[in-house]
């Protein structure tokens, strides 16, 4: 489940609108239509970055999380990420805490590393029927290519953050904990921007 707190866009307002507004207004303004606009825009602003520093992540999670442990096979994890369309998920240890992430990115980087080419060479090989590098992975676990560790935040930390962590880290989801360190929801670069919109 998702629960988008903010979903606010701009809303364009006309010369005449503010003509209004300012009719609207008891009393005499000594200001101009203009320099009303101006306010305006500059406290729409201000408001917005407020609205967003106050969103924290537990606002913006999805719950409930789809997870692997360390322990399953590379084999499961793929079809529970393809089966669910998506390209990344926690990975919990025997303890069911956060020990990692699994991401497309994990399976393309091992494919690659144990093959020694590019990307390309990859689909080369796959066109002309060679065989298939990823049969390689079968007989390995989620602990074997997993990122770790991993890059989490608290339910109290505020969008802004969270947006500012996938950036400068390069990533595309983060786990979020409560507060006892355990899997609470997590964040995706897309429920970012639905609510920054």
């Amino acid at each position: 489940m998702k629960n988008n707190t903010l979903n606010q866009c701009t809303i364009g307002f006309t010369d005449d609108d503010i003509v209004e507004a300012m009719r609207d207004i008891t009393g005499y303004l000594d200001i101009t239509p203009s320099d009303f606009k101006e306010v305006y825009q500059i406290a729409s602003k201000h408001a917005m970055e407020r609205l967003k520093k106050s969103i924290k992540a537990a606002h913006v999670m999805t719950t409930p999380v789809i997870t692997v442990s360390e322990e399953d096979p590379l084999l499961y994890a793929a079809k529970l990420m393809a089966h669910n369309n998506i390209s990344g998920l926690p990975v919990l240890d025997h303890q069911q805490r956060v020990s990692g992430i699994l991401s497309e990115k994990d399976f393309l980087k091992k494919i690659m590393q144990d093959h020694n080419g590019s990307f390309m060479n990859l689909i080369v090989q796959c066109l002309e029927d060679s065989g298939c590098l990823a049969t390689d992975l079968k007989n390995l676990h989620v602990k074997d290519i997993m990122s770790s560790p991993p890059i989490c935040v608290e339910k109290s930390v505020s969008i802004m953050e969270v947006a500012m962590i996938l950036e400068s880290r390069k990533i595309n989801r983060v786990p979020v904990l409560d507060e006892h360190s355990n899997l609470a929801g997590i964040i995706a670069r897309s429920d970012i921007v639905q609510v920054l919109c």
